[in-house]
């Protein structure tokens, strides 16, 4: 009869025998292979909504306003930059205080500031669907400020005063009116606490007011505040970092202040080739543990095989071929446990808000690939626990085995 069809019958009539290893295995299996399909699933998402994020490819210049030997960052400064290679977008930034006189609460001083589609605002409400670009004359409130509610101002035109320079010492008031189209988050405070959002052509006009300069004028000479450039790939960051930088104006960039980003991606890697010890060494010890029981329970039956000619190759061989027919059920097993265990996992951190956008699939296991490669490890792994008892079981001699040892 065929080694491995023999094996086969054993196994199903020690299955009783048999089911702690394959529990074992199988549960560590499920664990391992649930683990590793979310930790590669949280890498990729990471890896694509982190690491190739658009503020992830930013590059942030600031106007050299305290170095009058440099040029500022004017719309030839912006035309340069934008001819740096990989530089997919260049994004510009101006603010200028506003005065806000149609607040029901008293005037509130806010900041109009031009939009960065890399650094949009989360918008809390608005008057229309896709808010940005934002239209002439429109502007966006931040939702509350300094206990203010302006929740109640959207979808009204209110006055706004921006200062105009005269001569020297001299100046007076520019009022305009603008349409309240929105409201953002307040707790968005990266253009300030109290940043409000304004279409260019009116933030450049009343910048250029309190300069005492036309809009045209101002952009040639004084510029922007800042500029956020956005390079194609975050691989060609450091690279258009170098080139501005080379330019002498100042610059950083998002990645310089996760760099510890890296290191969790590497951690997650780490972790599971951890998991994947772990399975191999629980495998490892069940098999022999199981393997060496078994062969001191059947030492008749090894007996009674080396008496009608077995070789001890080939009782070797019928004991190590039933673990790994263990093994392989119990790897089966494992595959059918981790997507109940992934599914539930994945269902569970879907309902973590910060955590969601890094699991997207419904059963998040590793590719099938590495699914099948883990399973014959598993087998093989196995195996290779029930080979020292084994041997020492087949090595016996007839008489030595027909005794209770």
């Amino acid at each position: 009869m065929n080694v491995f069809r023999l094996a086969l019958l054993n196994v199903l009539a020690l299955r009783r025998r048999l089911v702690g290893l394959v529990v074992l295995v199988a549960v560590a299996g499920a664990v391992c292979l649930s683990a590793l399909g979310i930790a590669a699933r949280a890498e990729g998402s990471t890896t694509s909504q982190v690491g190739e994020s658009v503020g992830n490819r930013s590059v942030t210049v600031d106007s050299p306003q305290d170095r009058p030997d440099l040029a500022q960052l004017t719309r030839g400064a912006e035309a340069r930059m934008a001819r740096i290679p990989h530089v997919r977008s260049v994004q510009h930034r101006l603010q200028v205080s506003m005065p806000v006189r149609d607040n029901p609460e008293g005037a509130d001083l806010l900041y109009a500031t031009t939009v960065r589609a890399a650094l949009a605002p989360p918008v809390v409400r608005a008057v229309r669907k896709n808010l940005f670009p934002l239209r002439k004359g429109e502007v966006v409130f931040p939702a509350s400020t300094h206990g203010v509610d302006l929740g109640a101002m959207v979808g009204r035109t209110v006055t706004v005063d921006a200062h105009r320079f005269v001569r020297p010492g001299v100046g007076d008031t520019v009022s305009d009116r603008v349409r309240v189209v929105g409201t953002y988050d307040p707790s968005w405070q990266i253009e300030g606490p109290d940043a409000a959002y304004a279409d260019d052509a009116s933030v450049v006009r009343w910048a250029a007011a309190a300069a005492g300069k036309s809009p045209a004028e101002y952009l040639r000479t004084s510029g922007w505040d800042q500029l956020t450039l956005v390079a194609d790939s975050s691989a060609h960051v450091p690279g258009v970092l170098g080139a501005v930088q080379r330019m002498d104006y100042p610059a950083v960039t998002l990645q310089q202040q996760l760099r510890a980003l890296p290191g969790v991606l590497e951690l997650v890697k780490v972790t599971g080739r951890v998991l994947l010890g772990v399975l191999g060494l629980l495998a490892f010890t069940g098999a022999v543990t199981v393997t060496g029981a078994l062969a001191r329970q059947r030492a008749q039956e090894v007996g009674i095989l080396k008496a009608v000619g077995y070789r001890s190759r080939t009782v070797l061989g019928l004991l190590v071929a039933e673990m790994a027919v263990a093994g392989a059920a119990a790897a089966l097993l494992g595959v059918v446990l981790a997507v109940g265990v992934t599914a539930a996992a994945a269902a569970g951190l879907r309902g973590v808000g910060d955590v969601a956008p890094y699991v997207p699939d419904a059963v998040p296991l590793p590719p099938l690939p590495a699914v099948a490669l883990l399973a014959l490890l598993t087998v093989a792994v196995v195996g290779a626990g029930a080979v020292l008892p084994a041997r020492r079981a087949a090595r016996m001699s007839p008489t030595d085995a027909m005794k209770d040892w």
